[in-house]
């Protein structure tokens, strides 16, 4: 359940899925999680944290069902159960003005190369992003020609894991806070836009995965 949208809301306990009792606060991420009921509503929420300066790499999205059943086994059939799970798969989120439009496409293949790796879409999809990439060079399409063929392979995958969650509940989001002034701000945003009030907990922090 989401905790409410008091002024000072519940935290959750992360030693309940590390197993540890303590630790410095220099070892863990404050984090607030909010699920949303579309993808409207979570780009909406996306531009209002962008708007109060929040940057793109503390925001993060549940992975596709691939890599979840990949990290934990099985897909649950209600992602809302994964929202304080520390060991749930995350990837970056990539903006529309990532994939680019004709635009994006005219500045060639190089430039879709560049915006994989800078948006961790080869973390996030075990290295298919740059395999694709890899492929439509191979092929020896020209520049403009991979960059759409980039362009839409980016935009399914973007959209892929988002379609799969909404079946479960919704998509969630992740939004390091660091400290209170942004955490308020960062709930309020959220609650603006998700479908239940937001929750914050304190993750361990254990190295990049």
């Amino acid at each position: 359940m989401i905790e409410s949208r008091d002024q000072n809301p519940t935290t959750i306990d992360s030693s309940a899925w590390t197993g540890d009792s303590g630790g410095s606060a220099d070892a863990t991420v404050r984090e607030a999680v909010a699920i949303f009921d579309s993808r409207e509503s979570l780009q909406n929420a996306i531009d209002d944290l962008s708007l109060a300066g929040f940057q793109r790499h503390e925001l993060s999205l549940l992975a596709n069902d691939e890599t979840i059943r990949e990290r934990l086994g099985s897909v649950p059939g209600d992602v809302g159960s994964l929202a304080h799970d520390p060991n749930a798969p995350r990837q970056a989120y990539i903006s529309p003005e990532d994939i680019g439009s004709g635009q994006g496409a005219a500045v060639g293949f190089p430039a879709y190369v560049g915006a994989i790796i800078a948006t961790g879409a080869i973390l996030a999809t075990g290295g298919t992003a740059l395999a694709a990439a890899a492929a439509a060079a191979a092929a020896g399409v020209g520049s403009g020609a991979a960059g759409s063929f980039l362009s839409q392979w980016i935009t399914d995958k973007r959209n892929e894991p988002m379609l799969q969650h909404l079946d479960k509940g919704g998509i969630l989001l992740w939004v390091n806070v660091g400290d209170a002034a942004r955490e308020r701000i960062a709930l309020e945003v959220l609650n603006r836009h998700a479908t239940q009030p937001a929750e914050v907990h304190d993750v361990r922090q254990t190295g990049s995965t």
